[in-house]
């Protein structure tokens, strides 16, 4: 009877040992699964905004424009990776973080451009004004100013900050809008490797 007792004892202990242990493992499978659910939704949405742009498999027109230092700048597509960042005020802010990453990826092989964009500013600011500030925020690279929106335009871009890649063809694949956060950053970089390294 002893033996019995012990023997159902003990099994009544493995049974609560293996109860813990699959209730613990189950606690944090579901914390991981928690946890990476959200990034993947956010990257799935990034890539469908992405996907869904207008521009895309566009052929991008040549430009000439000005910049803050008032210097003339002819802009080329044709034979090169090239990625165009334009914004506006507050876009030539977060055009720093996203040049500066982009370099880190891929050095020299890809053109930056910079493009502020200032249709629509108030009749009454003087462009000396708006030159200077951006001076202030980019005052050593070159950033063509973009008075009439014409070059906006031609990228679709609206308001914030919008990055876009043109390849060697002078062809858009690809763009990102917003600022530049670690899954923004992530999709666009994966989205334009293969028409890099190829």
């Amino acid at each position: 009877m002893k033996y019995k007792r012990l023997d159902h004892k003990m099994s009544g202990n493995l049974r609560r040992n293996v109860l813990g242990a699959f209730l613990t493992l189950l606690f944090f499978v579901t914390i991981i699964f928690l946890t990476i659910i959200p990034f993947v939704t956010l990257e799935s949405k990034i890539l469908s905004v992405m996907r869904s742009d207008k521009i895309l498999g566009k052929r991008v027109n040549d430009f000439v424009l000005e910049d803050q230092f008032e210097n003339k700048q002819i802009i080329k597509f044709s034979g090169k990776h090239t990625i165009i960042m334009i914004g506006d005020r507050q876009g030539l802010v977060s055009m720093r973080l996203w040049e500066e990453l982009l370099k880190k990826e891929f050095g020299e092989t890809v053109l930056v451009l910079r493009v502020a964009y200032f249709k629509g500013m108030p009749f009454f600011v003087p462009r000396s004004l708006a030159r200077n500030e951006v001076k202030e925020k980019h005052p050593k690279a070159s950033v063509v100013l973009d008075w009439d929106g014409k070059v906006g335009e031609q990228f679709g871009y609206e308001e914030g900050c919008k990055i876009s890649y043109s390849d060697p063809g002078g062809i858009i694949r690809t763009t990102a809008i917003g600022e530049c956060s670690q899954e923004r950053l992530k999709v666009f970089v994966s989205t334009i490797t293969p028409h890099i390294r190829q």
